[in-house]
């Protein structure tokens, strides 16, 4: 079948016949979806000229079957808007094939929308999957999905690093324990709380934000819960994203992008940090003096005004997704 304008993908019933359509044609199908009121159903000639139209739009044997072989029926089917459909049957010989034509009539219009509307939810079904890795594989913020009594049920990449490392939260069979243990009954009220709430009238799904303490820095970061409920669940689930300080090596791979040599971007990556001169030179094994020398031509480089300026700009390219 080759569904409205000549342009538009076809479609056919089964692997060896050619194949499915492809993925980029769902938007043209999308578009076909409605093309206005249907005319008769006009029966073609197999060998005419809509047959060669439409075989130039198919795998090369299906083509030539179509054109040479016994049994295929063809008939177009006018709309509305001046588009038609081509369709292609091939029949077995079966008692009902001379009336094939007028069962065409009765169930065109139902069949071609299931059937367009189907592969247009197959192309959504991959948009959705693209987005879920992104989130799973690329996302440098820890994702972590609870139940409403705070148990672990998913997380994404670096919710996992995150939980590994235990500086913040780390999860032992799916309970989660805060670093600092007498945080950790106030995650779970927090938690609790959050899958109570209800969807504001403008505001959308609630979001709770509390603060942990982190074991290694003894910074407070935020930790974000929203509730979210999906259709089928019986039980509400949470959904808490962290953010997490990005990956040195990233940040020393995108000084480098920036134009820094690979010495420069370790220098910029310690700053980034929030280390001390004397610190960052301790870990970079360097005297302080070379170090500051470095760090000066590090701003310079990135033309930014000052320390914070330029770890501001390096964490937010960092931040754009997690190091391949």
């Amino acid at each position: 079948m080759q569904p409205g304008h000549r342009r538009a993908p076809v479609l056919t019933s089964a692997e060896p016949l050619g194949g499915a359509c492809p993925d980029s044609a769902g938007a043209a199908l999308r578009r076909l979806l409605h093309p206005g009121a249907a005319g008769q159903l006009q029966r073609r000639q197999p060998g005419g000229r809509a047959a060669h139209m439409l075989a130039t739009r198919l795998p090369q044997a299906l083509a030539d079957q179509l054109l040479t072989a016994p049994g295929w029926a063809l008939f177009s089917h006018g709309f509305e808007d001046g588009s038609e459909d081509l369709i292609a049957l091939h029949l077995d010989g079966g008692p009902h094939d001379g009336h094939c034509g007028d069962i065409l009539q009765a169930i065109w219009p139902v069949l071609r929308e299931d059937t367009l509307r189907a592969l247009a939810g197959e192309t959504q079904a991959a948009v959705t999957s693209a987005l879920l890795w992104t989130i799973s594989k690329k996302t440098d913020a820890a994702v972590l999905v609870l139940d409403g009594a705070g148990q672990l049920l998913h997380c994404n990449e670096s919710g996992r690093d995150m939980l590994d490392a235990g500086d913040l939260l780390s999860d032992s069979g799916g309970r989660l324990s805060c670093a600092r243990p007498g945080e950790t009954a106030g995650f779970y009220a927090a938690v609790a709380e959050c899958a109570r709430s209800r969807r504001g009238p403008a505001t959308g799904p609630r979001e709770l934000i509390l603060f942990l303490e982190d074991r290694h820095s003894g910074m407070r970061l935020p930790v974000s819960l929203t509730r979210y409920r999906c259709g089928g669940a019986d039980q509400p689930l949470v959904v808490a994203i962290l953010p997490r300080q990005p990956d040195r090596r990233r940040i020393e791979m995108l000084a480098q992008k920036m134009g820094l040599s690979p010495c420069e971007a370790r220098v910029a990556a310690l700053i980034q940090l929030g280390l001390t001169n004397r610190e960052a030179a301790h870990i970079a094994g360097l005297k302080e003096q070379t170090f500051n020398t470095y760090a000066k031509r590090v701003l310079a480089k990135m033309q930014v005004g000052g320390r914070a300026e330029m770890a501001q700009r390096l964490t937010w390219q960092a931040s754009l997704g997690r190091a391949s």
